[in-house]
């Protein structure tokens, strides 16, 4: 990629091209004035109401921290924990946000071109760099700001149970946010100039690695935060980028490094900004047209899709942008007609093993939630979402059919039994995950008797999952709602109606089973999930025979 764009236009130099274009983006600055001042005031009206909504639900909730800090409320053996794996859990963090950014380029890049410029500027003889590299900026200046943000709340809240004092917490902080966001924007700038599927194709390596990386570190900071202190502590802040920015949050822990180590990071983390902004700004210029157009487009059908609520939309907007494996893994064909679904469903998820990696990750979180003999009731109340989102990855080829419903019109099944059919793999794979994690937890000598009430959740907990698979597109008159004195009632409508199955499923498991509330196990903790599972496989024929039949 050149840096004068000469399609179809005739090759001019450089003298030349930068009077061009010049001249072009005066008329457009005449032009586009109006608009300008109009965008303005709308990016003032929204910093304004943003500070105003910290000013009053943000600051009194800090103040709130500080005055509980000061206090020594916050400051107890949790923090203690918290602090002392730090070295290894922040670093883990600004690796996974950094790497979630660059990710982002593969569908949406921080340099985004309108349509207008796509189709009338570009083709032209003017200076590509006079058009992307003030989009880069005005990106990489507005994540770095709001990232400073995120950093600064970050470290006063570590403040709060006992970081150092609030300023040097809250600068160090922000070193930390401004680092990942400035670093992020430059990375998914590169991420987007070798966004084409055929370099993806052959790049896959990279992010593989790059994945792993994170994989270790957030294991490293998990075993930090089980056995306290250890050797690793004092090796992943130096591993990278996303260390050095840890470093000065780290020197302020007690028992931490000194604090020359912290400047030592604000060193590194200003010469990684360096040099990620070089290549941010060489990246930039050359971002294929291709990509551009493309980006162009997926960005307006995800914001489409965001507008009405159609989160499968956009998701499956985004993976088309994104070069998937062949994985022709098949198992043998059966020899019995009832089994042909469930032999489909266990084919796509062989296909697709990231959603079963998933599913044990949800799984094992299930389980160590359910595992402390101490725990408090709401620590055991999350094993609810763990587990709903372990058996969601696992119902996707039930999702891959409402998306399409010409794979089962040929089936000799009505909806509603093929709704239930497509609850059989999930279910025997989440036991076989749980009794897995449940024998895991025996082995290291943290076996709880709640575990045994894993089973009995697995029914409503499948029926929530495939209720929301059949969900549908949200009904028009719940998009449209009615108007309140506190607003229009269809966004809450809308988002309420997407989540109803997991909503109802989990809200009458929580209310009602005693193990999940620090309760003795019963008989009741075992029948009532299954009452529960039962009351869902009624309503997931209900909602798949509307679904799929409109009925």
């Amino acid at each position: 990629m050149t840096e004068l764009e000469t399609r179809p236009g005739p090759t001019l130099d450089e003298a030349e091209a930068a009077r061009v274009t010049g001249a072009v983006l005066a008329r457009l600055r005449m032009v586009r004035s109006l608009r300008r001042e109009e965008r303005r005031k709308s990016i003032a009206y929204t910093l304004y109401c943003t500070a105003l909504l910290f000013v009053i639900w943000g600051l009194p909730l800090l103040f709130a921290a500080a005055d509980a800090g000061s206090d020594g409320r916050l400051r107890g053996a949790a923090a203690e924990r918290v602090l002392s794996a730090l070295p290894t859990a922040l670093p883990a963090v600004l690796a996974t946000v950094t790497l979630l950014m660059a990710g982002r380029a593969l569908w949406q890049g921080p340099v985004l071109l309108e349509r207008a410029a796509l189709s009338w500027l570009l083709p032209q003889p003017v200076l590509r760099r006079a058009l992307l590299l003030p989009r880069f900026v005005v990106a990489a200046v507005t994540s770095t700001a709001i990232a400073t943000g995120v950093g600064a709340v970050g470290g006063f809240l570590l403040h709060a149970i006992g970081a150092g004092s609030w300023w040097v917490a809250t600068g160090a902080g922000a070193v930390a946010g401004a680092t990942v966001g400035f670093v992020g924007t430059s990375l998914a700038t590169a991420v987007q100039r070798h966004c084409e599927k055929p370099q993806l194709a052959r790049r896959s390596w990279i992010r593989l690695t790059a994945w792993a990386v994170v994989a270790v570190l957030w294991l490293l900071a998990g075993v930090s935060l089980v056995h306290g202190e250890w050797a690793a502590e004092h090796v992943v802040p130096w591993s990278g980028p996303w260390g050095w920015a840890a470093l000065p949050l780290t020197a302020l822990v007690d028992g931490g490094p000194p604090p020359v180590v912290g400047w030592a990071g604000v060193a590194l983390s200003t010469l990684a900004l360096v040099a990620a902004g070089r290549v941010g700004a060489a990246a930039a210029p050359r971002i294929p047209t291709r990509v551009l157009r493309k980006q162009a487009g997926t960005a307006l059908r995800v914001q489409a899709s965001l507008y009405s609520l159609d989160l499968r939309q956009a998701r499956a907007a985004v993976r088309a942008t994104r070069p998937r494996a062949a994985i022709s893994l098949r198992l043998p064909l059966p020899r019995r007609g009832w089994l042909l679904v469930p032999w489909r469903d266990a084919t796509a998820l062989l296909r697709a093993p990231g959603r079963v990696v998933w599913a044990v990750v949800w799984a094992a979180a299930t389980v160590a939630l359910l595992c402390p003999a101490d725990a408090p009731a709401p620590v055991l109340l999350m094993a609810l979402p763990a587990g709903y989102l372990a058996a969601a990855q696992l119902v996707e080829p039930a999702r891959l059919e409402t998306d399409d419903i010409r794979r089962s019109v040929h089936l000799p099944w009505p909806a509603r039994v093929l709704a239930l059919w497509h609850a059989l793999v999930p279910s025997v794979a989440l036991l076989v995950l749980f009794a897995a994690g449940a024998g895991a937890a025996a082995g290291a000598g943290v076996w709880s008797e709640r575990l045994l009430v894993l089973p009995a959740l697995v029914p409503a907990l499948v029926g929530a999952a495939l209720i929301s698979a059949y969900r549908g597109p949200v009904p028009v008159h719940l998009m449209i709602g009615s108007m309140t004195p506190l607003g229009d009632t269809g966004p809450l409508g809308a988002l309420v109606w997407q989540a109803r199955g997991p909503l109802v499923a989990l809200g009458c498991l929580a209310v009602v089973d005693g193990p999940l509330r620090g309760a003795e196990l019963g008989v009741v903790a075992i029948l009532w999930p299954l009452a529960v599972g039962a009351g869902m496989a009624w309503w997931l024929g209900k909602t798949a025979r509307r679904t799929i039949s409109g009925r």
